[in-house]
């Protein structure tokens, strides 16, 4: 093969390469951060419900429907597992038990972690809003809040 033909092929290859390579390297940079969005999921779910089962065992005493200075504990606790994440927290009433002759109680905990997209490439299609570099994610965890039985 002569040299002319043998340069063509190479430069045919090479800008072959040039229009794949932005596409397959979007492709993976989109999986990565979808691990990275997955990961930040899992870490907001088990913070989250860690704080709801502290929250229900020990912060959370009484049968007032308000649980303010309650939640103000809850988001200090839930910041030393994730620094950036915020929390939200109710009660809610579920039954009411016959034998004790009270009402039951759920904690209602709701996370929140607004995490930084790594990725320029997919952060035009993962963040929201789109382009902001941000995806903002929740987690919602209930949790019975123990009380005494009063006979």
């Amino acid at each position: 093969m002569s040299k002319p033909g043998r340069a063509r092929r190479r430069a045919q290859v090479i800008v072959e390469m040039l229009l794949i390579l932005p596409v397959f390297l979007a492709i993976v940079f989109t999986i990565m951060e979808m691990g990275y969005i997955a990961f930040q999921v899992i870490l907001l779910n088990h913070a989250t419900y860690e704080v709801a089962r502290v929250g229900g065992m020990t912060r959370v005493g009484s049968v007032s429907t308000s649980v303010k200075g309650d939640c103000a504990d809850l988001a200090d606790f839930m910041q030393r597992i994730i620094r950036t994440a915020s929390v939200r927290c109710w009660k809610e009433e579920t039954v009411r038990d016959q034998q004790a002759d009270q009402m039951n109680w759920d904690l209602v905990v709701k996370g929140t972690n607004r995490i930084k997209l790594v990725f320029p490439i997919s952060n035009l299609m993962l963040a929201k809003p789109p382009g902001s570099g941000y995806r903002e994610i929740s987690a919602t965890v209930r949790m019975p809040i123990e009380q005494p039985l009063r006979y």
